[in-house]
């Protein structure tokens, strides 16, 4: 005679299924993963690279990384609004060429400059925008094709003239011994500092932040909601090209001068960071604050990678793996299963 477990013996596997559920949507919900990451790589490298505790070399590594959470602001937004934007190299060196080529070399003010670059980048990102949600083209092919104009285009009117670079007052932004009145911190850390609190200000406790998580989620939803959507991804992709084009220029500021394949590194690790901050595509999670702190890590990722004498292609082996394995981790929600 089979005897009838107790009625509370029943219920345990459900209570402990529960349990972890819970413990999983805080683990998600909160970037404590990336938090343990980013502790365990500066102890690593406390332990391992002598010096690395050096005002100097703090600076320097919080310089990179800024430099990388500034070319990756659009693409989190874009990531959050559920797209991806391959243009951001080509906004890059259109940013480059503006301040180097015309700030520096035909002496142009650097508000113009600052305007110029705004206007150009935010009407090429506008375009995207409007066109793949109006005729239903992917972005990754639309922007693609776009990167590659800016890049040719730009190109052709520096005529192979890269000998510029950016004044001194906006080298000042980017310089590793810079001040931001009267502390011994470069400009640039500040403006990411602040440019992540605003963020985040805008996308929990505004209602257009939370229309473009909305619209991320479930486009067709949220138009049925009201939500004008069409100018939610026109409006989010121009934000995507100027910005980028903005780090272009501070990126040509940090190493005064610029090159053609200045924006490319950040496409591939910009979007690492992002991932590995834990904003997927369409994600309700994801923010500013947590692609700052995936620039962080993979500024202290490179640094070890580097002390370790790894080449550039095992580098991106190792940002290849990152990917994966936050796609893992973060890719198992419903909402973000649907897109892949």
């Amino acid at each position: 005679m089979t005897s009838i477990p107790p009625t509370g013996t029943m219920n345990l596997p459900r209570a402990k299924q529960r349990g972890w559920t819970r413990f999983r949507a805080r683990l998600l919900g909160l970037p404590i993963l990336q938090v343990i990451v980013l502790l365990a790589l500066v102890l690593w490298l406390v332990i391992t690279v002598p010096g690395i505790t050096a005002p100097v070399s703090i600076i320097s590594i919080l310089m990179l990384a800024s430099l990388l959470a500034f070319a990756t602001l659009g693409q989190t937004l874009v990531v959050i609004l559920g797209g991806l934007d391959l243009a951001i190299p080509g906004y890059i060196i259109v940013g480059a060429f503006v301040a180097s080529n015309l700030a520096g070399g035909a002496d142009w003010s650097p508000w113009l400059a600052v305007l110029t670059t705004v206007g150009l980048c935010g009407i090429v990102g506008a375009f995207v925008g409007f066109v793949s949600y109006r005729y239903s083209i992917q972005p990754l092919v639309l922007t693609l094709g776009v990167s590659a104009a800016l890049t040719g285009g730009t190109l052709f009117l520096a005529d192979s003239d890269l000998s510029w670079s950016p004044p001194e007052s906006m080298r000042q932004l980017t310089g590793v011994t810079s001040t931001t009145f009267g502390l011994p911190v470069p400009p640039l850390i500040i403006i990411v500092i602040l440019l992540a609190i605003l963020l985040w200000l805008f996308l929990t406790r505004t209602a257009t932040g939370r229309r473009l998580y909305a619209t991320g989620t479930n486009v067709r939803a949220a138009g049925l909601t009201g939500i004008r959507t069409g100018a939610m991804w026109t409006s989010v992709f121009a934000m995507s090209g100027i910005s980028s084009g903005l780090a272009g220029m501070l990126l040509a500021s940090f190493t005064s001068g610029w090159s053609a394949a200045i924006g490319e590194p950040y496409l591939f690790t910009g979007l690492a960071a992002v991932l590995l901050g834990g904003t997927t595509f369409g994600s309700i999670r994801g923010s500013y604050t947590r692609t700052v702190l995936g620039a962080l890590i993979l500024t202290l990722l490179s640094t070890i990678v580097l002390s370790s004498g790894l080449n550039d292609g095992q580098s991106r082996i190792i940002y290849g793996l990152v990917i994966i394995g936050v796609l893992v981790i973060y890719g198992r929600e419903r909402h973000v299963r649907d897109r892949f």
